[in-house]
């Protein structure tokens, strides 16, 4: 029989790999990719957006915060369905007109009180003016805080003597009286009618 030759095998290094004896060397081992560098501007904007994130949420805290004060106020009792939205408002309206109906009391009971008190200095009569629809409607626009609020009344109680002097005007003070008052005639005048009475007369000259 003829004998079949048989190729050497390829020797081994001592891992037991296979040595290419071929002459061609092998191709280097494909390095790993480099770990790509972050930019600058993307890192900027997440941190502006993170501060972004940040405050909308603060924001929204506070504005839950507000709102739950004003529920609060509103709603004291803290029922679930809360007040009408139009109750509330009617009750708020109805509040500020009882609010300006006191003021506007309080403003005309300044205005009178000043003017009980400055009638005198203007020659009128306080309880005239007072009673006179036509005064108190020519005063009622007076603001007692602004600061020429006298000379404006001061110049109304004139106009109002002026206008019906019989009506407003106070009647002048009479003389002061001075001495004493003598009731019946003088005492020379009288007659004594007893002899004590005389001597008295006499006595006191």
């Amino acid at each position: 029989m003829p004998e079949t030759s048989l190729d050497p095998a390829p020797p081994t290094d001592e891992q037991g790999t296979q040595q290419d004896t071929s002459g061609t060397p092998a191709a280097p081992a494909t390095p790993a990719a480099p770990p790509v560098a972050p930019d600058p501007a993307a890192e900027q904007q997440l941190v502006a957006a993170e501060q972004r994130a940040t405050e909308q949420t603060e924001r929204a805290e506070q504005l839950q915060q507000a709102l739950d004060a004003v529920q609060q106020a509103l709603n004291p009792d803290g029922g679930e369905g809360g007040q009408d939205p139009a109750q509330l408002a009617a009750a708020v309206a109805e509040r500020d007109t009882q609010l300006a109906d006191l003021a506007g009391r309080l403003r005309t009971a300044q205005v009178e009180l000043a003017a009980h008190r400055a009638a005198s200095e203007h020659g009128a009569r306080a309880d005239r003016l007072l009673n006179s629809r036509a005064f108190l409607d020519s005063v009622s626009g007076l603001d007692p805080d602004a600061p020429k609020f006298g000379e404006q009344l001061g110049a109304a109680i004139t106009a109002a003597v002026e206008a019906d002097p019989d009506l407003y005007r106070a009647a002048p003070a009479g003389p002061a009286r001075g001495g004493a008052e003598f009731n019946g005639p003088p005492a020379a005048e009288r007659r004594p009618k007893t002899l004590h009475d005389a001597i008295a007369v006499r006595l006191g000259g």
